[in-house]
């Protein structure tokens, strides 16, 4: 049996569904959200008010009342009893992910009432079982009115098919039931299925006509669910009513199939429950948000409104796991889960994808700005330190976003952009980002055509190296090089590395690439030490590489073929890159150091890094970011950054290195300041070793600013392949 409670409240609130409308059930009904209010309103007090009256008449029918004999009203008594616990007690039947719907057990016994007669008395205990499940949950009273109605007219109905198929008078008496009637067999399991049809028809009504559903696919949706339980739970109604007639207290025996029916169907959500969520924290798994965010995104094509999806990656949360453990990251996890959930707005879904991975889905969303303030929201509820493990740890998070139907129409494509988003946020150091098509450098038919001719970049000679020259400031003298990579495309052109170096960092083709890297500068090393030409090797390192333990050794093997001193050769990483996984990190720098190689940590004062903690990583050399460089106006904020952090990175033994140098001024301010190294396009812009050898041969290594040079619009040089005179731009 079904009641609006069971069926998730629908009149609770007269608007606010609890329940989630069944699979198939999409088609709109309604028009404008006014006319469905109203015609909800007036379907719901028409059957309160028809119910009403139809149970008036019935029980107002005389010949029913008082011509039972005491042992009749004590099967009658019992049946009632057994109803009303029945109700109280439903059974759960799942509709896939974790709606849950349910079918009351009360459902036998009222058949059975049906059958025994008299109507007034199935009324009277249906109702009676009504009030009491109402007590405890306290919803509208509407909702008591109309389920009080619907139940009455169930019943009416079902002891009308009863009356007409058995001839037994439709307000008579007690009735002894007849199996052995064919007749009262049929009228029997005809009375059940009618039981069940007009009530699952008035409360599949009423659903559909608040959500605006074709009322049909909402009762089809409730046949598939709920048919095989419901036809156990009717066919035991004539043999409750043949049991309890012909010994009562044979009753109980009834108990094992109901019993039965309740817990495989409890057993059955629960399996349902725990494949369809995290163990670890509760929340929807990849597969239930997947489920939940179809029918939200058909939603949102119809109604016009966005639907937004976000995903939540935990900041270093693998350096939490490796150093305090996996129970303490397990505790963080369940209370980043926690704090996600209670934060998330009203309708929204929050799934955990695994590992440190969250997601979120908010439908109807107005624009990208609300799903924003949502993201902002979010990160400050995260940025509050956490107690796990007996410590206090401070931990951050990225966020990336997409926005149907802008970044996509289907489920797949908006977590793929939303994934591509936060690698944005992530690489970019934002704490969200939005999805902006360029960003998407792998997924574009234009870049996905890059990949396989990247693939045979290496071997058929189209990667090659320029090199921007590194100053001594003390001695204004050319100590140095950074190797940077260009691809001659055969058709594209030179281009630069932002074009490819992604595309090969996602698709695991940056390990050919750093290798030709390696090989090729450390043979210029040699070539250029043959010469008399004695510089260092700057050579930066990917991400993936940082974390590769294998890595010193293959960097020994490759200085040991071209015969390089170790110390010629500065191993770059960026900021980022080392926080992205510290202990790994760590322990490849200092295998790098054993073995004689200098490192350097580029970008600095882009990311959240200390020097206090790069000193812990034994590093050499310190980078400062560009960005604090170029056009330094020496009263500003990154002026002082710039000067705190040569004088810290003296005082801790760090060689520092300033990039960005456009200009006399901010080359002579950083001399002053006691910086060692400086590079950037008024130093010399990234050329040819062929421009490097003549650069130093000519003797014109001295600083350029002190013959009055400006910096060059541009330099360039002639392509061995194709004889072109080609720029060369910043490096």
């Amino acid at each position: 049996m079904s009641s609006v409670a069971a069926q998730g409240s629908v009149l609770n609130t007269g608007l606010g569904m609890a329940l989630t409308p069944p699979p198939g059930a999409t088609r709109p009904l309604m028009g404008p959200p006014g006319r469905r209010i109203t015609g909800f309103n007036l379907y719901v007090h028409s059957v309160i008010a028809v119910g009403f009256i139809s149970a008036a008449i019935v029980l107002a029918q005389p010949g029913q009342w008082l011509q039972e004999a005491p042992s009749q009203w004590q099967v009658l008594g019992i049946m009632t009893i057994a109803l009303v616990v029945g109700e109280l007690r439903p059974i759960p039947i799942s509709r896939g992910g974790d709606n849950t719907d349910y079918i009351t057990i009360s459902t036998t016994f009222a058949v059975a009432l049906v059958i025994l007669g008299p109507v007034g008395v199935a009324i009277i205990a249906q109702c009676l079982a009504v009030v009491l499940d109402y007590v405890p949950n306290r919803s509208r009273p509407r909702n008591l009115l109309f389920n009080v109605s619907q139940y009455a007219l169930t019943v009416i109905a079902a002891r009308g098919v009863y009356s007409l198929v058995s001839g037994v008078p439709f307000a008579g008496p007690y009735e002894v039931y007849q199996p052995s009637d064919v007749r009262c067999l049929v009228a029997g399991f005809l009375a059940g299925l009618t039981f069940l049809a007009v009530n699952h028809a008035l409360i599949s009504t009423v659903v559909a006509l608040q959500r605006g559903l074709a009322v049909w696919g909402v009762i089809v949706a409730d046949i598939k669910f709920q048919s095989l339980t419901s036809a156990v739970l009717v066919s035991m109604g004539p043999m409750a009513a043949l049991v309890v007639e012909t010994q009562w207290l044979m009753l109980p025996l009834l108990g094992a199939p109901l019993i039965a029916v309740y817990r495989s169907a409890e057993l059955a959500v629960d399996r349902e429950r725990q494949a369809k969520h995290d163990s670890l924290t509760g929340l929807a798994n990849r597969e239930l948000f997947r489920e939940r965010s179809i029918p939200a995104l058909h939603q949102a094509q119809r109604t016009g409104q966005k639907l937004a999806i976000m995903m939540i990656d935990l900041d270093h949360f693998k350096n939490i796991n490796d150093t305090l453990g996996h129970q303490v990251g397990d505790e963080l996890i369940i209370e980043v889960a926690r704090r996600i959930d209670e934060a998330k707005p009203v309708g929204a879904t929050v799934a955990r994808l695994g590992g440190d991975e969250f997601a979120v889905l908010l439908p109807d969303v107005p624009d990208q700005s609300v799903a924003e303030d949502v993201a902002t929201y979010l990160l400050s509820v995260l940025s509050k330190s956490f107690a796990a493990g007996g410590v206090r740890l401070a931990v951050q998070g990225s966020i990336g976003i997409s926005i149907a139907p802008d970044h996509g129409d289907d489920v797949h494509t908006l977590m793929k952009c939303a994934d591509i988003a936060l690698y944005e946020a992530k690489r970019e150091r934002a704490r969200y980002f939005a999805y902006r098509p360029e960003d998407d450098v792998v997924n574009t038919p234009q870049r996905l055509s890059l990949v396989a001719e990247l693939l045979s970049a290496v071997d058929e000679g189209q990667l090659f190296l320029e090199y921007q020259p590194k100053l001594d400031l003390a001695s204004g003298r050319i100590v140095g090089v950074e190797a940077l990579v260009r691809w001659n495309h055969p058709t594209r052109g030179i281009m630069r590395p932002d074009d490819f170096i992604p595309l090969a960092e996602s698709t695991g083709l940056i390990s050919p690439i750093t290798w030709f890297v390696v090989d090729r500068s450390l043979r210029q090393v040699r070539e250029w030490n043959a010469r008399g030409i004695d510089m260092s090797m700057a050579i930066n390192l990917s991400v993936r590489h940082l974390t590769d333990m294998s890595l010193p050794d293959r960097i020994a093997i490759a200085l040991s073929r071209w015969n390089v001193a170790p110390d010629r050769l500065v191993i770059e990483v960026t900021e980022s890159s080392v926080m992205t996984d510290p202990k790994r990190s760590i322990g490849v720098i200092q295998h790098l150091r054993r073995i004689g190689v200098s490192v350097a940590v580029d970008d600095y004062g882009t990311g959240q890094t200390s020097l206090a903690y790069l000193r812990r990583l034994d590093i050499d050399e310190l980078k400062i970011d560009r960005s604090f460089v170029m056009k330094l106006d020496k009263g500003s904020s990154d002026a002082i950054i710039v000067r705190s952090t040569i004088e810290l990175g003296h005082n801790l033994g760090l060689r520092i290195v300033a990039e960005g140098i456009e200009d006399a001024e901010t080359l002579a301010w950083l001399t002053d300041l006691g910086c060692d190294i400086g590079q950037g396009y008024f130093i010399g812009r990234p050329m040819s070793a062929e421009a490097v050898g003549v650069l130093i041969a000519d003797g014109t290594s001295a600083l350029p600013g002190s013959v009055g040079d400006p910096a060059p619009a541009a330099t360039g040089h002639r392509d061995e392949a194709t004889g072109r005179l080609r720029l060369v731009e910043r490096g």
